[in-house]
């Protein structure tokens, strides 16, 4: 496959496959309650992927002294852009609830249950995600309009992407069971010789 993309291209590439997925999460998300875990599952795709479009968006930005034109694009997709960003709290969703486990890492690793604000400028509705995935479908449409030749030129190659091999994939219940069965036994042992120390110190 050629590889020699550039680097506006790699951007071009990266913003139109985020779209695509939130694209699809979309479809799902109109199928599923909102109280389901797939749902919920759904929802942290799509902050998660819209944040990473913000981030590619402002990596496409910052090529505008190469390409003249991102200036324009960037003007002409503005009012979608400022229309997500008015979620102020989009990232600190992602990066505390969603990314790192309830945490804040910028304020000692504490549990952002206890110690995140209690009210925050997010995507809750279904009509604010379909807003928001929608506001990501215009910037993309833009973008094409803007580098429609660019994009053209990375189609061809990218039916000959290799898809990623998996390294020892578990492809049966036999094995499944096999290894689940192993870790059950060795943490059960583990435990047992745990509460061993346990009953020897109370003896002593």
């Amino acid at each position: 496959m050629n590889q020699n993309f550039s680097r506006l291209q790699d951007s071009i590439l990266v913003l139109c496959t985020l779209e695509a997925l939130l694209s699809e999460y979309k479809k799902c998300l109109l199928k599923e309650k909102s109280d389901s875990v797939v749902y919920s599952a759904l929802t942290s795709q799509i902050v998660l992927n819209a944040c990473s479009y913000l981030e590619e968006w402002e990596l496409l930005g910052a090529l505008s002294s190469e390409e003249p034109r991102i200036l324009e694009l960037r003007k002409i997709a503005k009012p979608a852009i400022d229309r997500i960003k008015k979620w102020k709290d989009l990232k600190l969703v992602r990066n505390s609830v969603i990314a790192h486990n309830h945490r804040l890492p910028k304020q000692d690793n504490s549990l952002t249950i206890t110690s995140i604000k209690r009210r925050l400028s997010c995507p809750n509705s279904l009509f604010d995600y379909k807003l928001l995935i929608g506001c990501v479908y215009v910037t993309k449409n833009a973008l094409l309009r803007v580098f429609g030749e660019e994009y053209n030129e990375i189609v061809p190659y990218l039916k000959n992407i290799e898809q990623i091999t998996p390294v020892n994939e578990i492809i049966n219940e036999k094995r499944y069971r096999k290894e689940r069965d192993e870790v059950v036994l060795n943490v059960q042992t583990e435990l047992n010789e745990y509460y061993a120390k346990i009953d020897l110190s109370d003896s002593i």
